[in-house]
């Protein structure tokens, strides 16, 4: 028999919270917050803003004036009736003035109000304030002293009477001096440009700010660095130090990578079955060197990562196997290397085109360390199934230069001429040349 329920026995009712508390500010929900709005005084809150300008931290000095009255100015109090302005002549060039928006625009009925909030005593005061617009201008220079206006006046005259009477020598002399003066300020078939003083003024507060903004070299070192391929190391001085089995798969990593069954199959000469021809053509070659055995696993476990993958729609986007295929494809290889694989190459169970680029450069620089930084990459895009010019880029992308096949390499791999001209060796030399960021298009 089910037991009876208490109905006397109520569930307890949610505190009457009035707004979901901040992450910035902490605040106790059982304290009420209590909202007051009291009248301003002579002087309101002031909430300013520029008009384009970047305004330095300056002093401003206060005025204030009866405010005209009109049909839409309603009430006494001193926001109401005075006007304020505020004015700064501290900058050298440029005078800054603050107004309150003026009558008759279309923010002239809006209202502005600033909150205070004391967290202490739970206490809102939301006061009116004025709004206002600064905005600058150039102060007016003195004029320039009769001894200046004397020199350029007897200038001009001398230059128009070579002009007129002078000869040919001295008519090239003063064509010269004319096209060295004309700047960047000139315009095509016309009179020089000057630079006015509001110009000037303008550019001179334009420099703090533009002193800031990065150059185009620390703008294409930014871009380099956001590509999607393996770290180098910028300061090595030896191939061997530009891409590390650290900064390619991590200490930590690749410990956890085992190798006993190849070398246990090797040693008997057993077939060892993997999807990359690229890889079992080295394993018997590297069956003696255990750390170039694990790179190449490593290698064999991001191939087949990338080909039991597949394609989404028509785009560059591939989706992963389900666990347990792929599980039973890579084989003997830990838990732990098989999840730093998918964290450091997906996202959310998807290989993303910034992703299968980051994947296929780490595989084109594991391939350098196999191979002794000269790669033939004929297998390698076939396991792939890449063209060769994408093949290309992908090594290119890491720094390596495209080469002819060498004859010694023709011939260890037992190929005829005709067949080594149609590939193309990767290398990767000290210093090395990455693809170039364009900045915008070339002029035609």
């Amino acid at each position: 028999m089910a037991e009876k329920i208490d109905k006397g026995k109520k569930r307890k009712r949610a505190s009457n919270d009035f707004s979901k508390p901040s992450k910035k500010l902490a605040l106790d929900p059982s304290k009420p917050i209590k909202i007051s709005f009291p009248e301003t005084d002579k002087w309101a809150p002031i909430i300013a803003s520029t008009t384009g300008i970047d305004m330095p931290a300056i002093p401003l000095h206060p005025y204030t004036k009866a405010r005209e009255r009109d049909a839409q100015t309603v009430g006494n109090r001193a926001i109401d009736s005075t006007e304020f302005l505020l004015h700064s002549n501290v900058h050298p060039k440029i005078d800054y003035t603050a107004r309150e928006e003026e009558s008759g625009t279309t923010n002239a009925l809006r209202k502005h109000y600033v909150g205070i909030f004391d967290p202490e005593t739970g206490s809102l005061q939301v006061v009116e304030s004025r709004k206002m617009i600064v905005r600058g201008v150039v102060r007016a220079h003195a004029a320039l002293n009769s001894d200046d206006e004397v020199m350029e006046s007897r200038r001009v005259q001398r230059n128009e009477q070579v002009q007129a009477f002078g000869t040919k020598k001295a008519k090239k002399a003063l064509a010269s001096q004319t096209e060295n003066a004309i700047g960047p300020a000139r315009l095509a078939g016309s009179k020089a440009v000057k630079v006015d003083r509001a110009a000037a003024a303008t550019l001179a507060s334009m420099a703090d700010a533009a002193a800031s903004m990065p150059s185009k070299d620390q703008l294409a070192q930014a871009a380099d660095a956001a590509k999607p391929r393996p770290k180098a190391n910028p300061v090595a001085t030896e191939i061997k130090d530009v891409y590390t089995i650290d900064s390619l798969i991590g200490n930590d990593i690749f410990k956890y990578v085992e190798v006993l069954d190849w070398q246990q199959a090797s040693k008997k000469r057993q077939e060892i079955r993997v999807s990359s021809a690229w890889v079992a053509k080295r394993i018997e070659k590297c069956a003696s060197k255990v750390e170039k055995l694990k790179v190449l696993r490593y290698l064999q476990l991001l191939i087949d990562f990338y080909k039991y993958s597949k394609p989404i729609g028509r785009g560059r986007t591939r989706k992963l196997a389900k666990p347990a295929d792929l599980r039973k494809e890579v084989g003997a290889i830990a838990e732990n290397v098989l999840e730093s694989v998918k964290k450091r190459f997906s996202t959310s169970g998807e290989i993303d085109p910034f992703h299968v680029d980051l994947l296929i450069t780490h595989m084109a620089a594991l391939a350098c360390l196999i191979d002794n930084y000269e790669v033939d990459m004929w297998d390698l895009r076939h396991d792939l199934d890449l063209e060769t010019r994408k093949m290309q880029q992908y090594f290119q992308e890491i720094g390596a230069r495209m080469r002819a096949m060498p004859e010694v390499m023709r011939k260890a791999l037992d190929l005829e001429k005709s067949a080594a001209a149609q590939r193309k060796v990767a290398k990767l030399l000290l210093p090395l040349e990455f693809p170039k960021v364009p900045f915008g298009r070339t002029a035609r």
